[in-house]
């Protein structure tokens, strides 16, 4: 009897159990029901815009280009990075960006999003921040993966996409944008640039591709005379300084400017020996303003006007400069304070563009001396120098065709690093000399690819070198003709 009771006992909790389990829906187990049920464009856009330091504080060309160098412990200065990686690139704000355009372009999921921003200005703004990171991309790589990128395993080995098709792709993208901005519609939320301002945005495309245009202008004029003309017709161009175009930081450590960090622990960047005595040598009143005085000088300055007692110390480029305090800093204001700005297109660099654009003879309603001389206006201006001293420089400095206009870009671009390598590659000028303490005493005019590009995707790898030429850091880029 004990035994028939025992297993009706079993037969009954098992129909329990089963019971239970025939209700029980385990779906949303691992649903958070507090979270969100789509994407937040938002926080993509915003966090992909959190990129931006990486190009206007890059310190490797502002290294290369000798507005800096190191202290005790040179590397860059001595060009000792042979391949660099972009994958960070690819994995991170070029994805948060092909998401928000993604979203906003599905008709199944761009009414949820609308709530973040009209979608075609969700777009826009997307594709315009894309062309930015992969101009500063190409300009330091070459070739890249694009077209056959972003597929995931569908696709793990892309090929590599020559230079002059990236810029095609991104002429198209930008004139695609320029059609599309709804000035009526509301911008895109999470924009920490411009607020969504469309206007800006709009401004921005146009800068970039006036960049762009000029860029190519030695390899392929016709194309970057018809970008860069339309661009002067837009009539939206940085022209002021009250209107450039800069990344604003945060005072926490989480927003903060690289350049604060970079001091934060370690006094490792002085001014190059290089641009001081450019600047000395011309009588440039920037030297007061790009730095500070050497804290233990070891020489005293007399020669500028007016008998300015000045202890700016460059030091030379490349060499192990232990005893930082000999040398000159960037200024105080730069590196100290956090959330001083870093200028991304300004009126000065424009106006040079302009002023080489007319020595060319392009449609650009002003002629090349005026052009340069309002440059120098804007660069001085910005960084505070006095009315009477900005005149007297342009009269001891008047223009001269290329070679000036090569100079005081390279100056205006002070930290700047990848427009002023890429302005400097393209024009080979100013002449800058490689550092004596380098292994192979040539500047980079490229970036060489991560080692596992080679090893991971080694056809599209091989094909890639023989349209480009050798990996290195010394093979010319595609607009770098001359």
């Amino acid at each position: 009897m004990n035994t028939i009771l025992r297993h009706i006992k079993i037969v009954a909790c098992i129909t329990v159990l089963c019971s239970s389990c025939s209700t029980i829906d385990y779906d949303d187990t691992n649903e958070n029901p507090n979270g969100p049920t789509s994407a937040v464009t938002s926080q993509l856009l915003t966090n992909a815009l959190t990129s931006i330091p990486d190009i206007v504080v890059d310190e490797t060309p502002i290294l290369y280009m000798q507005h800096i160098t190191e202290g005790q412990y040179p590397g860059a200065s001595r060009y000792s990075g042979l391949t660099y990686s972009y994958d960070g690139w690819y994995t991170g704000a070029l994805q948060d960006l092909n998401e928000i355009i993604a979203i906003n372009s599905d008709p199944e999921t761009a009414e949820d999003v609308a709530v973040y921003g009209a979608n075609a200005n969700q777009i826009a703004t997307a594709k315009i921040i894309r062309a930015y990171f992969l101009q500063y991309m190409t300009d330091r790589w070459g070739a890249l993966p694009w077209s056959e990128a972003f597929m995931g395993i569908d696709n793990p080995q892309p090929k590599f996409d020559t230079q002059e098709s990236l810029y095609d792709f991104m002429f198209a993208e930008i004139e695609d944008v320029l059609a599309t901005i709804d000035h009526s519609a509301s911008g895109p939320s999470g924009d920490i640039l411009f607020a969504g301002d469309m206007d800006r945005w709009e401004a921005f495309a146009n800068n970039l591709k006036m960049t762009m245009a000029l860029r190519i202008s030695d390899v392929n004029p016709s194309l970057a005379k018809t970008k860069f003309e339309e661009t002067v017709a837009s009539g939206l161009l940085v022209m002021d300084n009250a209107d450039n175009i800069e990344y604003h930081y945060g005072t926490d450590d989480a927003s903060d400017s690289p350049w604060m960090d970079n001091f934060r622990t370690r006094e490792d960047y002085i001014l190059s020996r290089t641009m001081v005595e450019s600047l000395r040598d011309n009588m440039d009143p920037r030297l007061f303003e790009f730095a500070v005085p050497a804290r233990d000088s070891i020489s005293a300055i007399t020669n500028f006007p007016g008998g300015i007692d000045a202890e700016y110390v460059g030091a030379p480029n490349g060499n192990v400069n232990g005893n930082v305090p000999s040398y000159s800093f960037i200024a105080s204001e730069i590196i100290y304070e956090p959330d001083y700005p870093s200028p991304i297109y300004t009126a000065a660099q424009i106006k040079f563009a302009l002023a080489e654009a007319s020595m060319k003879g392009w449609n650009v309603n002003g002629d090349a001396a005026t052009f340069y001389e309002e440059a120098i206006s804007a660069s001085m201006e910005y960084w505070g120098v006095e009315a009477t001293d900005i005149q007297s420089y342009i009269t001891a400095h008047p223009y001269a065709g290329i070679a000036t206009i090569a100079y005081e870009k390279w100056v205006a671009l002070y930290l700047n690093g990848p427009e002023a390598w890429a302005e400097w590659r393209r024009l080979d000028a100013p002449a800058l000399t490689p550092s004596s303490y380098a292994n192979d005493p040539r500047i980079p005019v490229r970036h060489a690819y991560d080692a596992s590009i080679s090893d991971n995707n080694a056809v599209n790898y091989q094909e890639m070198i023989q349209f480009q030429g050798p990996d290195n850091l010394h093979t010319k880029l595609w607009w770098d003709v001359n």
